[in-house]
């Protein structure tokens, strides 16, 4: 890489799995009579995929063989990733640390993350409109317009990030035009943006536990220190023993 270090972390691994599970428990009823307050005789989970709509509809639309039994794939949702943008706003000072204690005299640290939106779009194909109905009712309500996810960003450092997922649009396309011949698609589309933050390597280095012969004056050019400082330290409990030694 850039600076010879090979590492991954998963963030963004981490961060596309856990939007999948905001959908993954999505199901349709079909009642008897009144759509709203009828008797339940059937409860369809929608299923989820990452893959791009085209994938679906194309899969959907095309039976050359006559033997997939399309009328029983809807409805269905998938999603994928559009694209990734620097988020300028979120930006904070590289030069900080975050560090986790590794052992009695070393301690791994990382340098603070580089903000990143990752744009996704999620698809509901549906056959009907009030099955499309019953599954936007299911995933508007929570999104006001985000919705925050806690992820293990960094297992090993211990380093847990709120990633908020921000809906910025829903787009409706119902194709029913045509003939008696062609199937009819109830098509919803929902953009999203996730606030992300991307970690450099992490770095191992030596603790401190030892400062000894700090001279403390008055003086600009310390020619006559006034007293002289020592810390020790003990990586193992915490503790730091302190001494003063008076040199006037």
């Amino acid at each position: 890489m850039l600076d010879g270090n090979v590492y991954y972390h998963g963030v963004i691994r981490k961060a596309i799995v856990a939007f999948g599970s905001l959908f993954s428990d999505i199901y349709i009823d079909r009642k008897q009579g009144d759509s709203v307050n009828g008797n339940t005789v059937q409860r369809l989970r929608v299923p989820l995929a990452y893959a791009p709509k085209e994938k679906w509809l194309v899969r959907i639309d095309q039976d050359p063989t006559l033997e997939n039994h399309t009328l029983t794939s809807l409805p269905r949702m998938s999603f994928e990733i559009i694209a990734y943008t620097y988020d300028s706003v979120r930006k904070v000072n590289r030069m900080q640390q975050i560090k986790c204690g590794k052992g009695e005299d070393t301690a791994d640290y990382i340098r603070t993350p580089v903000p990143y939106n990752i744009d996704l779009s999620l698809y509901i194909i549906t056959k009907t409109q009030e099955d499309a109905l019953q599954v936007m009712e299911q995933i508007l309500p929570y999104f006001t317009p985000e919705y925050t996810l806690t992820i293990n960003a960094i297992d090993d450092m211990n380093i847990k990030m709120d990633v908020p997922v921000v809906l910025n649009s829903v787009i409706v396309s119902d194709e029913y035009d045509g003939d008696f011949q062609t199937r009819r698609f109830v098509m919803h589309t929902i953009n999203f943006q996730m606030k992300v933050n991307l970690f450099g390597p992490v770095t191992t280095q030596n603790v401190i536990t030892n400062i000894a012969g700090v001279n403390m004056s008055t003086n600009k050019d310390f020619s006559s220190p006034a007293a002289t400082y020592t810390a020790t330290g003990d990586p193992a409990t915490g503790n730091i023993t302190e001494s003063w030694i008076d040199d006037l």
